[in-house]
């Protein structure tokens, strides 16, 4: 994840100094081409080496940080995926529709997986739940796997978040 690490963190602070890059960023979540060719000259020479589908990826996780930022903790728990952001934005919107939302986002492929994440994100921002972009960033680039364990670990983050507290009696088995 170093890669993922040190992109996010040029992303960072490439957008603390350049607010033109920052806005660039923020209108390529829009999908538009033309929005996303303005990045290019920022992003393209950071992404050499990987195919067409991977620079979208890391493009839009990069758009996503410009609209949400977050300082990039230099370390992490390995429980800060987006399973368990959308846990956390579950328990502070008290609503089914981020069950319901994250539930067909397990089922979407990567080709469509754009849109229901920056639904989510953009719900995260209003409530101040945070989220860890180079592991969202792994994650996504591992999303087709044919074990789908990406999808296996952010389920088992959502629906277990709140397991040990719920299911323990105060007893060891």
């Amino acid at each position: 994840m170093t890669r993922e690490m040190d992109y996010l963190t040029y992303v960072e602070n490439r957008l603390k100094r350049d607010t033109g890059t920052k806005a660039d960023l923020k209108r390529a979540l829009s999908g538009e081409e033309k929005h996303l060719r303005a990045t290019y000259p920022v992003l393209l020479p950071l992404l050499t080496g990987i195919s067409q589908q991977q620079q979208e990826v890391w493009i839009f996780v990069a758009s996503l940080s410009a609209f949400y930022s977050q300082t990039i903790p230099k370390e992490f728990s390995k429980q800060s995926n987006f399973g368990h952001s959308c846990f956390a934005l579950q328990k502070k919107t008290n609503s089914n529709g981020v069950e319901r939302r994250f539930r067909a986002l397990l089922d979407t492929s990567l080709a469509d997986i754009q849109t229901p994440i920056a639904s989510l994100v953009r719900q995260m921002k209003s409530k101040g739940v945070s989220l860890h972009y180079p592991q969202l960033l792994a994650d996504l680039n591992q999303w087709e796997h044919p074990d789908q364990y990406i999808q296996d670990r952010w389920a088992r983050s959502f629906w277990q978040a709140e397991a040990p507290s719920e299911s323990s009696n105060g007893q060891e088995e």
